[in-house]
């Protein structure tokens, strides 16, 4: 399976998602990453216990919205993009003058009942906006708006904002103490800043949207290894194969399209290069059963 680059445009109709995530839906169908519930919504377990996750439910339909534009079983993907756009309107909350949705618990890093997620408030936009388009239902428009709104909030204040010591902006997938500024939660939110200003022409939302690129530029000599790439800058554990191969190249390449800087471009073709080297899988894979042990 490949999640290549999808419809990467600048245009005020949005079309389909800027990377073809719609081959990953057999992953939820055949129950490997999430199951799908009665109502046909993704939802995952642990120990036993159900819970849902907005992230996963975005993307889901997010796939069905991409399948519908391609005209493919129109009924059934109609119906998951409504039956998603459904439960993000009943599960949504007010956060100050905005809209969020809130998390379980988490494990990996380590974040409380109720965190906010830079990523899938950005994604939230995405499908928003494309609900909007769709549909022509106004108040699509309106909450992508309001999620906007939760951008200003920093970690702070209970948000995902982050100002770095360097003066840079992050917005933040795992909103950690200290930071750890994930690579791809970090591009997929911002995606959803640009939708917003290709929809309405918001000079803020342009604005925040250069400030954003301008600190993956400083940012990205962060995420490579020689031979690899890592997640993010807390942890910094290598990405698996899939990873590399279906979210950081193509995240890269999505990045170059949009703004014609090299930098993305460069790493783009060196992290596929890595991809296609055995000698840098080997080390790779020797690496993610050493690293943790010379953590300790």
């Amino acid at each position: 399976m490949h999640l290549g680059v999808g419809n990467v445009s600048s245009d005020a109709d949005l079309g389909k998602y800027y990377q073809d995530i719609a081959p990953a839906i057999v992953h939820i169908l055949q129950g490997r990453i999430s199951k799908l519930d009665e109502h046909g919504i993704p939802y995952l377990e642990d120990k036993g216990q159900k819970y849902y996750s907005p992230v996963s439910i975005i993307q889901y339909g997010l796939m069905g919205h991409d399948l519908l534009k391609e005209k493919d079983d129109e009924e059934v993907n109609k119906k998951r993009f409504i039956t998603c756009m459904n439960w993000l309107e009943e599960n949504k909350q007010e956060f100050n003058n905005s809209i969020v949705w809130r998390n379980i618990p988490n494990k990996q890093y380590s974040l409380p009942d109720g965190w906010i997620s830079g990523m899938y408030q950005g994604q939230a936009i995405s499908i928003y906006l494309r609900a909007y388009q769709y549909f022509q239902n106004e108040s699509y428009l309106e909450t992508a708006r309001l999620i906007l709104n939760s951008f200003v909030y920093d970690y702070s204040e209970g948000g995902f904002k982050r100002i770095d010591e360097n003066g840079c902006l992050w917005f933040e997938e795992y909103p950690t103490n200290p930071a750890s500024y994930v690579l791809n939660g970090y591009v997929y939110c911002i995606l959803g800043i640009y939708d917003f200003y290709r929809v309405t022409k918001d000079e803020n939302a342009l604005n925040l949207w250069n400030e954003c690129v301008i600190t993956l530029e400083k940012n990205l000599p962060k995420y490579d290894v020689w031979y690899w790439s890592v997640y993010d800058q807390l942890k910094k554990q290598l990405v698996s194969y899939y990873y590399q191969k279906n979210v950081h190249i193509p995240l890269m390449q999505i990045m170059y399209q949009l703004t014609k800087k090299e930098i993305f471009n460069k790493y783009a073709v060196k992290w596929q290069k890595n991809l296609n080297n055995s000698f840098h899988r080997i080390v790779t894979q020797i690496m993610y059963r050493i690293q943790p042990r010379l953590k300790k």
